[in-house]
């Protein structure tokens, strides 16, 4: 399944329940009346509404928020502001820019495999990058598209499990940037926009097929990793560079 609105092929039934399996690890949430009719008939294909589940969406001005009554940690997606209007206005060093250039040049197009809150690619975007975005959370897909709305950046976003259609698009550079494994040894707590990032995509299992199908194709890998990780495959980077002095973060290339 590949959804921009209302698009389905003919793979949608496979590739639902893919997507229902890497998400039912979160299977109730409460909507608030002011979700609109078509966010609430997506969402209620993968979760029950439940007023008495600690997850709630609700619409915070004309975006939405995701909060969760026990831990008290909320989620906004909202590109006119926060991190997203820093790292647009930040000329300085962004170092997945250096990671990304193709004989010191940005590429003229990039696919997010794992675009998450879209961050990242936005930030690239907004420097003249054409992005396509394939998401698979649905909860992270209404919400990214949502805050899409009100901004005009040159990003293609979609639905669907980008392994199963990274065939569908050419790019000059694929980007993944999967959940981080966890630590053997216990480390302080991750940010808060991570802790309710875990909670709602999960471990991102099935990272390896995913770099498998990217390097299937011709374009250039580009793959984010914590220092403390081996690499995403067997297959070795072409090379790696750490992402400041702390050395807490890497980007692996594969040409």
């Amino acid at each position: 399944m590949l959804l921009k609105h209302k698009f389905r092929d003919s793979r949608y039934n496979v590739v639902m329940k893919s997507i229902t399996e890497h998400n039912n690890h979160m299977c109730r949430i409460s909507l608030c009346s002011s979700i609109t009719d078509e966010d609430r008939d997506f969402l209620h294909q993968f979760y029950s509404h439940d007023s008495s589940s600690d997850w709630e969406l609700s619409k915070d001005g004309d975006v939405y928020r995701l909060h969760n009554r026990a831990t008290k940690l909320s989620l906004v997606i909202d590109f006119r502001g926060g991190n997203y209007r820093h790292r647009n206005n930040n000329i300085g060093n962004e170092p997945l820019i250096k990671a990304v250039k193709i004989k010191g040049k940005l590429p003229s197009s990039l696919l997010d495999a794992t675009p998450g809150v879209l961050k990242d690619s936005f930030m690239l975007a907004h420097r003249g990058v054409q992005i396509t975005a394939i998401e698979r959370n649905p909860l992270l897909y209404t919400m990214v598209r949502r805050s899409l709305e009100h901004v005009n950046a040159s990003i293609a976003y979609y639905f669907g499990d980008a392994k199963e259609h990274l065939d569908d698009f050419t790019a000059d550079v694929i980007y993944l940037d999967p959940m981080y494994p966890p630590k053997k040894k216990k480390s302080a707590q991750v940010k808060k926009d991570m802790q309710i990032l875990h909670s709602i995509v999960g471990s991102d299992s099935d990272a390896a097929e995913l770099f498998q199908a990217a390097h299937r194709t011709s374009s250039r890998i580009v793959v984010k990793r914590p220092s403390y990780a081996t690499p995403i495959s067997d297959i070795p980077p072409n090379y790696s560079y750490a992402v400041d002095k702390r050395g807490a973060t890497r980007f692996d290339i594969y040409l």
